[in-house]
């Protein structure tokens, strides 16, 4: 027979760590599909985070002989504000269910069910700052527009900078072409080259196997003609592409410069941490498991989108 106190014990003390060992075991057994494309940082003081765009200044130009040199000021930019908000939720198991399972069955599968949980939490929220990339409104970054937009304000130079190619298009050699044309052609605030380093090619399943015709190959895939493919002889290297499960659209692809070369951040207050606790009125021990961050874009740079056609 079990008794009650004796029960309380074995609970707290063996029950409730083995179970944020199982969900902390399987949470860093699960692949992190959002770090290959986003920035992080944490914040230290305060519950906000702030970034804030500063153009450069233009060009060098030429003094004459005993003129004063030309003076330039940096242009103030656009500024972004991030917000970490709590997210959460826990599991409960009543004395009855650690008595009829025997700690080997179903108690350890929510467990790990909850760790699944919490890191298809993180990857869908972080994943939706490049679904909802085409849209503006609710989701228009700093500078008033879409995350991928033709009409990007360049505040020091003037005008424009697309990170968008204008005409949709399914992923080929040519649309490929392209869009590698406009990312590598990108100017910044004050109108100069950015030589971004050589993106992810980045896209949903459905186009694993047109990723891997095209840029895997040593010859055009287009062509019976036996012509080199030239990104096996670009400057950066053959670019790399990856699979991103939680794309929403399976047409639409991206290319994306490595974390830190490009505005998409992940803004932690607290990593994920668990809790876990026993309430003597119902005899049900609980584990809880929370984060606290927010997600999103402080500039368009390092990222360029392809819609489908």
């Amino acid at each position: 027979m079990i008794v009650r106190g004796a029960f309380r014990d074995f609970f707290l003390e063996s029950m409730l760590p083995a179970l944020e060992l199982t969900i902390w075991n399987r949470y860093k057994r699960r692949p992190q599909q959002w770090s290959r494309l986003f920035d992080q940082d944490t914040v230290k003081n305060g519950g906000i985070y702030q970034t804030s765009q500063l153009s450069g200044v233009g060009l060098f130009r030429t003094i004459s002989e005993g003129a004063d040199v030309d003076f330039d000021t940096p242009v103030q930019g656009f500024d972004k504000t991030y917000k970490p908000t709590r997210k959460g939720l826990g599991i409960q198991v009543s004395q009855d269910t650690v008595e009829d399972d025997q700690r080997a069955r179903l108690v350890p599968k929510t467990a790990q069910m909850l760790a699944d949980s919490c890191a298809e939490s993180i990857e869908i929220q972080v994943a939706s700052v490049i679904n909802n990339g085409f849209s503006a409104g609710a989701y228009a970054g700093p500078d008033g527009e879409a995350l991928f937009s033709a009409s990007h304000p360049l505040v020091k130079a003037g005008g424009v900078q697309n990170n968008l190619l204008g005409v949709p298009a399914d992923f080929d050699n040519e649309s490929l072409a392209l869009a590698l044309t406009d990312y590598e052609t990108m100017v910044n605030a004050e109108g100069k080259k950015m030589l971004l380093p050589t993106p992810l090619v980045v896209g949903a399943p459905a186009n694993r196997w047109a990723f891997a015709e095209v840029i895997e190959s040593k010859m055009r895939s287009d062509t019976a003609n036996n012509a080199t493919n030239p990104l096996a002889y670009a400057e950066g290297g053959m670019p790399d592409w990856f699979i991103y499960a939680y794309l929403a659209d399976p047409d639409s692809w991206f290319l994306i410069a490595p974390p830190g070369d490009s505005g998409l951040l992940v803004v932690w207050r607290r990593k994920p941490y668990t809790r876990h606790g026993f309430e003597d009125k119902s005899e049900t021990g609980w584990t809880a498991m929370r984060y606290k961050m927010d997600v999103g874009f402080h500039d368009f740079y390092g990222a360029y989108a392809v819609a489908g056609a």
